[in-house]
């Protein structure tokens, strides 16, 4: 959710020329079934998870700590669990990871709402799934060929998004809402088993190393994440054009994870809804992204990247700035709603303008995020030298997520605090700070590029001409 996963090295993201071929592979088909399932399981077991917390609780800082458990083992088991992957066959690290995380669910039946445990567990089981990504990552090259690794694995980044919105927008609140949490967690743990039986008629994937694993090769591994760690910042420093699409990336995906981080206390707060009911907020961006990366895979090839992430920007700004406003607007239109409401059950009347603009607003701010983000991350496969695109990629991946980590605990802390003095406006306060601190800096940014003349290139030609521009610009 908060954590933008940074495609292998040479795809790019939304090409999907032939996928139909792709598709008449057995073993990818497997995979990606595989991938739909557990990918859907966590996002549908997250929207049952930060419901039970922020009800449990009433706080947006625990629900923060929650998503911190989803975030921190990407990052700090990532060593880890390369090595675990270079020396060990990638299907059967699929498997096992599967079935524990099914195992891992189980146990939610067991501690309801004890929040300590919760997070315990799901620190477990994130843990796992750090395991799981690099075997996915390291199968795909060896079940499909070259000429189908492009569509192979754009399918898979734009499945990533599509089971974002799906999974966590719709069907686990719907599911928490219809038939509770326990049926999450039920149907969830039988879909990581289906994703495990899924991965059974695959072929091995061996290992690339042939030792077996001991402390000196789990400390070389540390040593090696914090070596590199310096070397990306280094590249990153001497780069000043990989820089900036990098804090693109960043500012993207801060915000969709400060917006997951605090959706449930907007839909309890400005709402008036569940925790479980943060779905009108975090599903429609879902679906917005995914328009959004369909849009560009049609129409954005043409277009400078630049524009597309400046226009992105701000107009991201001016949605959470909406956001923030939204009920106070509810309360300008209500008198044009009330016809309407008068025809509506008691219990959906009060609500049904806020849904309703919150959800168009969402929606908007999903397609700002892919205009952000999808060509910063084109232009950071396309500027990276091929020498260091491989390692370069994973550390400015380490460091998206450290990135992500400062915002999600501010923010819903922030909200906690401005609530004591102003009770249920600490949301929308966040909110619109938010908006006004990306609005200037999508302008700002706006102003630069245009001045340098980004906005007319060619997305081709940015690798060569595109920098930040200089101070007299």
């Amino acid at each position: 959710m908060a954590h933008l996963e940074l495609p292998p090295p040479g795809l790019e993201v939304g090409d999907l020329s032939g996928a139909g071929t792709v598709f008449r592979n057995r073993a990818f088909v497997l995979l990606w079934t595989a991938q739909v399932l557990s990918q859907l399981a966590s996002n549908m077991v997250l929207a049952g998870l930060m419901a039970t917390v922020v009800t449990a609780t009433g706080s947006n800082t625990a629900n923060a700590v929650l998503i911190l458990t989803f975030l921190v083992p990407a990052v700090a088991f990532s060593a880890i669990a390369g090595v675990l992957v270079e020396r060990s066959d990638a299907r059967l690290i699929m498997l096992a990871s599967n079935l524990l995380r099914g195992g891992g669910i189980v146990l939610f039946l067991v501690v309801g709402t004890n929040v300590g445990l919760i997070l315990v567990i799901n620190l477990l089981v994130s843990t796992v799934t750090a395991v799981f990504v690099p075997a996915e990552l390291t199968a795909i090259p060896r079940l499909v060929g070259r000429r189908q690794l492009m569509a192979a694995n754009s399918t898979f980044v734009l499945t990533v998004n599509a089971t974002f919105a799906i999974g966590f927008g719709l069907l686990g609140p719907l599911l928490l809402t219809t038939a509770g949490v326990n049926a999450v967690y039920v149907v969830v743990a039988v879909m990581f088993g289906l994703a495990a039986l899924a991965i059974v008629p695959l072929p091995k994937v061996p290992p690339e190393v042939h030792r077996e694993i001991g402390g000196v090769e789990a400390g070389r591994a540390l040593r090696s994440v914090v070596d590199q760690l310096q070397e990306g910042i280094g590249f990153v420093r001497a780069h000043r054009h990989i820089a900036w699409s990098l804090a693109y990336l960043g500012i993207a995906a801060s915000l969709i994870a400060v917006m997951g981080a605090i959706g449930p206390g907007f839909a309890t707060d400005i709402l008036r809804l569940r925790p479980q009911d943060f779905f009108f907020v975090m599903g429609p961006a879902g679906i917005g992204a995914v328009m959004g990366i369909l849009f560009l895979n049609a129409y954005g090839r043409d277009l400078p990247r630049r524009l597309l992430i400046d226009g992105g920007l701000v107009a991201m700004g001016v949605t959470l700035i909406g956001l923030a406003l939204v009920k106070p607007i509810t309360v300008v239109l209500a008198p044009a709603f009330a016809p309407i409401e008068a025809t509506l059950p008691e219990a959906l009347s009060p609500i049904i303008s806020l849904i309703a603009l919150v959800v168009v607003i969402t929606i908007t701010a999903g397609v700002e995020y892919a205009f952000v983000a999808i060509p910063a991350q084109t232009a950071l496969q396309e500027d990276l030298p091929v020498a260091v695109r491989g390692r370069i990629f994973g550390i400015l991946n380490t460091l998206l997520s450290v990135a992500a980590f400062l915002p999600v605990i501010v923010a819903p802390v922030a909200a906690d605090l401005l609530n004591i003095v102003f009770p249920g406006a600490g949301i929308a306060v966040v909110m619109g700070i938010l908006g006004l601190v990306t609005l200037w800096v999508g302008i700002a940014s706006w102003r630069r590029n245009a001045a340098a003349g980004l906005h007319a290139g060619r997305p081709t030609d940015l690798a060569t001409t595109e920098g930040p521009p200089s101070h007299d610009q």
